[in-house]
């Protein structure tokens, strides 16, 4: 994501603000808050401090985007990640698990209308 907001020289954010109010600068940070506004309207939480959920993030200015759910126990990442898959395949998203290289999260991959990518094979 980007840095902290000195970089812009107090100008608005090209795409505006999230839900939370985070500003949206770039093309990446409009892709993620896009699925994360997907993930909440069909009701999954956002993690916070103080409860389990799905955490979005754009570590790369191109690729995928993580997804991975912080309940616990595994039971609960498991069948959140099994719903996660379902949404996302009706979404249109093109997705691959294992995000975090030990069999949990997903990458996924901003959806071509979005990004001008006509990309569509595997989920």
């Amino acid at each position: 994501m980007s840095g902290g907001d000195d970089q812009h020289d107090g100008q608005d954010p090209a795409y505006g603000h999230g839900f939370d109010g985070r500003p949206l600068w770039s093309v990446r940070d409009r892709d993620a808050e896009q699925l994360r506004e997907l993930l909440r309207r069909r009701g999954f939480a956002e993690f916070t401090e103080g409860s389990d959920g799905f955490i979005v993030e754009h570590p790369d200015d191109e690729g995928p985007m993580l997804l991975v759910h912080t309940g616990q126990p595994r039971s609960e990442r498991v069948a959140a990640e099994h719903d996660y898959a379902s949404l996302l395949k009706q979404a249109g998203y093109r997705f691959a698990l294992n995000a975090t290289g030990d069999g949990e999260g997903w990458r996924v991959w901003p959806q071509p209308a979005a990004t001008g990518n006509t990309s569509t094979d595997g989920a």
